[in-house]
C-alpha cells in the first residue's frame, strides 16, 4: 500500500513542476506521513512548511515565496522580470498592512494600504510555469514611474520603452496613473516618446 501511495505522490509531483503540498497530498487521499517517509527516502525535499519538491526538479523561488506568504503580491522589480522586461531575478513583494512577515528573508517587502495593494493585481506566470500573484504590466509601469529615482535616467528610459512595447492597454495605464496621481508624468513621457 505504501508503494502505491508513493507512486501517486511521484506522479502528482511530475504533473505539478515537482511540487507537492501537504494539502494537495490530502486531496489525493495521502496522509502527510507519507510525504515525510518519501523525504526520508530521498525522493522529496521539504522546501517550506507544508511544501515538498521531488528530487531532480529545479526550485522556483517565486512559487515557494507565494506558497509561504499567501497574501504576497510580486511588485516592481519582480514584475519587470516576470513580464519579461528584465533578466534580473529579484524577489520584491507588496503585502497588506499588519500582515506578519516574521522570517521573510532575502526578499524586499513593503507593507502598503488597500488601494496600493489591490489595484492592478493579476496572476502572472513564473519562468518555471507556476502561477503567482503579481501586478499586471500597466500597474508595473506606473510603479516604475513612481519609483524612477531608484534607477538612473538611462536605465529608467530603457525599462519604460521595453514596457511600453509590451503593453497594449493604454486606457488601463491612464486609469492607474490617475489613481496614483501621476498623470502629469505620464503625459510628459508620452510627449517624449
Amino acid at each position: 500500500m505504501e508503494e502505491k501511495k508513493t507512486a501517486v505522490l511521484l506522479e502528482y509531483a511530475d504533473l505539478n513542476d515537482g511540487y507537492v503540498s501537504v494539502e494537495s497530498a490530502k486531496g489525493q487521499g495521502i496522509a502527510q506521513t507519507y510525504l515525510s517517509f518519501a523525504e526520508k527516502e530521498g525522493l522529496f525535499t521539504k522546501v517550506s512548511k507544508g511544501l515538498y519538491i521531488k528530487r531532480g526538479y529545479m526550485r522556483d523561488p517565486f512559487y515557494e515565496l507565494a506558497f509561504r506568504y499567501r497574501k504576497a503580491v510580486f511588485s516592481l522589480k519582480s514584475c519587470l522580470f516576470l513580464h519579461g522586461v528584465t533578466q534580473e531575478e529579484t524577489l520584491e513583494v507588496h503585502l497588506p498592512r499588519n500582515y506578519c512577515t516574521h522570517g521573510i528573508e532575502g526578499v524586499s517587502s513593503r507593507h502598503v494600504g488597500e488601494k496600493e495593494f489591490t489595484l492592478g493585481q493579476s496572476i502572472v506566470v513564473t519562468p518555471r510555469g507556476n502561477f503567482v500573484n503579481g501586478y499586471d504590466l500597466e500597474r508595473t509601469m506606473i510603479d516604475l514611474l513612481r519609483n524612477r529615482v531608484r534607477y538612473g535616467k538611462d536605465d529608467f528610459l530603457f525599462l519604460w520603452r521595453a514596457c511600453k512595447e509590451k503593453s497594449p492597454y493604454r486606457e488601463k495605464l491612464e486609469a492607474y496613473a490617475q489613481a496614483f496621481h501621476v498623470e502629469g508624468e505620464l503625459s510628459l513621457l508620452d510627449y517624449l516618446f
